[in-house]
């Protein structure tokens, strides 16, 4: 029974955070062929996906349009007094950990 519990809020967790996903949409592209989707500076090809330094995933679309969604999700709900969020930006995962013992993990909630 407890294997269940734990599987259906895992599940839940999920489905919530694949939901809850915030992304940033540009139009097509109205002059010109630059050969891609133009994001900060940089051509994508069309039918491209990348990750950016701000742990963005963006798609790039045959039309120039792009999507980029943060899908990190942030911390939430989590004493703020006793706890610290450390960010790894290379694997795009946040932590909450205690302030005075950084290897225990404190509870907390995610949204995004």
């Amino acid at each position: 029974m407890k294997s269940l519990l734990v599987i259906a809020f895992l599940g839940a967790g999920i489905f919530v955070s694949a939901c809850n996903a915030a992304c940033l949409f540009t139009g097509p592209r109205g002059h010109g062929d630059p050969g891609g989707c133009v994001v900060d500076g940089v051509t994508h090809a069309y039918g491209s996906s990348w990750r950016t330094a701000e742990c963005l995933d963006c798609d790039c679309y045959a039309d120039g349009s792009t999507r980029c969604c943060d899908n990190v999700g942030r911390p939430v709900n989590y004493n703020q007094e006793k706890c610290m969020v450390i960010f790894d930006k290379e694997a795009c995962v946040s932590t909450v950990v205690r302030k005075n013992d950084p290897s225990k993990i404190c509870k907390h909630g995610r949204v995004g």
